[in-house]
């Protein structure tokens, strides 16, 4: 492999570890152990700090990821692209517009509902946060199977 693929590999590989591996890192460690030790209001508080703390490195990794998927699908494959390929920037899509929504609308409420003590508000929109997490994490953990059994799969003549 050269490095005119090497490097855009690279990258969006670190930039999906980053995104896929703390959406599963939220839901099956700091999730579940939140909820075990601590009472509602202080657990809407943390989550609340972790997301005002993990949100940007997700923006930064999608940026990351579009623009080094489009470096290599654009830039070394001419456009020309397994199925595998397509269907992985189909997920990608989705996954963007998820995120796009689980920002602009649930994390911004729950932001305004922990700063003015609605917690039940608060509560309302973490459980969507959580929702939609967990379908972008469930499309996350099925790009990374299409991406390492894709090129397999068209090598065999799928």
């Amino acid at each position: 492999m050269n490095l005119e693929i090497a490097i855009p590999i690279a990258l969006h590989q670190a930039a999906g570890l980053v995104w896929v591996g703390g959406m599963f890192f939220a839901h099956f460690a700091l999730r579940p152990t939140l909820k075990e030790t601590l009472d509602p209001q202080p657990r809407l508080r943390v989550a609340l700090g972790v997301f005002q703390r993990f949100f940007p490195w997700v923006w930064g990794s999608i940026a990351v990821l579009w623009l080094s998927g489009l470096w290599v699908f654009l830039g070394v494959m001419g456009a020309k692209a397994g199925v595998y390929v397509h269907a992985m920037m189909g997920i990608a899509l989705i996954m963007t517009l998820i995120f796009a929504v689980i920002y602009f609308i649930p994390f911004r409420r729950m932001q305004g509902s922990v700063a003015t003590a609605e917690w039940p508000k608060a509560a309302s929109a973490f459980g969507w946060i959580r929702g939609l997490m967990a379908v972008n994490l469930g499309l996350g953990l099925a790009t990374v199977v299409i991406a390492a059994a894709g090129p397999a799969m068209i090598g065999a003549g799928a």
